[in-house]
């Protein structure tokens, strides 16, 4: 018998050494690899404390360091979620629009925070919780509400029975996480102070006829529009359906148009930005790509895209976690590489967008269906032969950043998680008549002064608008939509 006893206590020491030793292996080859760049994860820490699920308005408190301010633009692509912002700009709606009358918006969304779709150097991303955290679900009593409504329903049917939000020990590649689910949830929620309880959107006569919502086929958009629309019908006990669309949302029913475009493979091929680029940006690049083959042990013709850089990277700063190091802890990312980085993206960005004629070309012809849509739902409201008051398009940065250029006021930065884009459209009645105005918000911002077909007003007609989507194709030296995609 204490033979047997011995013989068991052996076989637990020799478990528990096992589990030791592995414990180790695992932390020396992808535990805390920013041990030694404190300084980093502390700043990210007080982020968490402060800003995530606080709302902060003061810039510095991002980093206590007035030398690291730099590292804001980053932080500004995480968008932090931040319930006190939520009726910051509703209380002086009316005055802004005094004597006009909402009659129907569209908003275009990104999704909200996500995991990697990239690793580096095959280097495992970290794991980032699917479930709620407590400081999640007592951010705002809208998350409790809504993860109570979620645990009851059932998988969307529609999107190949999905789970319609984060609910999984750990998040898959690529999904929405909670925190990218309470973005959205703020969002929706803004945009009820706004549309319904401050402009009356629904005129007290509620239908879900008069609300569409659409989503690319990806469990990130899916489950941030599901999140948007709980947020933004938050009164009313319905769940409205959500309904498959592209990455370009053209839809042939609602359009009017072909979405099939042949034509758009003349333009796949963009021109050669790097001659559009300065001889100093061009080594920049470089530079950085050497820099980052050197830390982690890589031949630098592996490094395709920065992009992939930094979503791998992003996921740590976005979540406070330590930027990744090499195995021997020797060499680190940080937070200044960090900075270089945005950098050199957005300038490759602007260089895509602004001053690459093909892709300029691209983004007008790929995303033209979507303008003739937004503009049918808009004219048919003012011929009172559609009763359509909200349209939801949640999408991508794929999806955002080409429809801003389209408009014209792209800002050559990589829209930040969850980013919004509000097209208002508002009537008033002059002289008897009643004549309809538009209003484009980016990101809370107020763009329509920015927009040139809007002639610096701004309330900008809404025949100044319907030019536009009839001539915006000649303006950029392109044929008709069904010339260019057929001919």
């Amino acid at each position: 018998m204490a033979r047997l006893k011995r013989r068991r206590l052996k076989i637990i020491l020799v478990l528990f050494v096992i589990i030791i030793l592995l414990y180790v292996y695992y932390e020396n080859e992808y535990g805390s690899e920013l041990m030694k760049q404190s300084v980093y994860r502390n700043d990210l820490e007080k982020i968490s404390e402060k800003i995530l699920f606080k709302g902060v308005q003061d810039k510095n408190l991002h980093f206590q360091n007035k030398s690291a301010t730099s590292s804001l633009g980053v932080l500004k692509y995480c968008n932090f979620p931040n319930p006190d912002s939520l009726k910051e700009d509703t209380h002086h709606v009316q005055l802004n629009i005094q004597g006009y009358t909402l009659q129907q918006v569209h908003v275009m969304i990104r999704h909200g925070d996500r995991t990697p779709l990239h690793t580096i150097a095959d280097r495992p991303n970290p794991r980032i919780s699917c479930k709620f955290s407590k400081k999640e679900k007592h951010a705002h009593w809208i998350v409790g509400k809504f993860i109570s409504k979620m645990q009851n329903e059932e998988a969307e049917e529609n999107f190949e029975f999905l789970n319609p939000y984060p609910n999984q020990p750990y998040c898959r590649q690529s999904y929405l996480t909670p925190q990218g689910a309470v973005q959205e949830l703020l969002n929706g929620l803004k945009a009820k102070y706004k549309y319904i309880d401050q402009l009356d959107l629904f005129r007290q006569s509620f239908s879900e006829r008069k609300v569409i919502a659409k989503s690319t086929v990806y469990p990130r958009t899916f489950q941030s529009a599901t999140a948007f629309m709980f947020g933004f019908l938050s009164d009313f006990n319905v769940r409205v359906k959500i309904h498959k669309a592209r990455t370009d949302f053209c839809s042939e029913r609602d359009s009017g148009l072909v979405c099939q475009c042949p034509g758009l493979s003349n333009y796949a091929k963009p021109q050669n930005n790097m001659r559009k680029m300065s001889k100093f940006t061009q080594e920049a690049i470089m530079n950085f790509k050497h820099k980052v083959a050197r830390i982690f042990h890589m031949d630098v013709r592996e490094i395709n895209s920065l992009t992939h850089i930094f979503d791998a990277l992003m996921v740590r700063a976005c979540h406070g976690l330590p930027l990744p190091c090499n195995k021997e802890k020797k060499s680190c990312v940080n937070r200044k590489m960090l900075d270089t980085l945005w950098s050199l993206i957005n300038t490759d960005l602007q260089h895509n967008y602004l001053y690459n004629e093909n892709n300029l070309k691209a983004s007008h012809l790929k995303f033209h269906p979507l303008l003739v849509e937004m503009y049918s739902r808009m004219k048919n409201y003012t011929k009172r032969s559609s009763t359509t008051k909200f349209v939801l398009y949640s999408g991508h940065d794929i999806t955002m950043t080409p429809f801003l250029t389209l408009l014209g006021i792209f800002d050559g930065k990589w829209a930040p998680y969850a980013s919004t884009l509000f097209l208002e459209l508002y009537s008033k009645k002059e002289e008897s008549k009643i004549h309809y105005y538009l209003k484009i918000i980016y990101n809370g911002v107020d763009k329509t002064k920015d927009l040139k077909f809007c002639r610096g007003s701004e309330m900008c007609k809404f025949k100044y608008f319907e030019q536009f989507v009839n001539s915006h194709l000649e303006k950029i030296e392109l044929n008709d939509y069904d010339s260019e995609c057929f001919s």
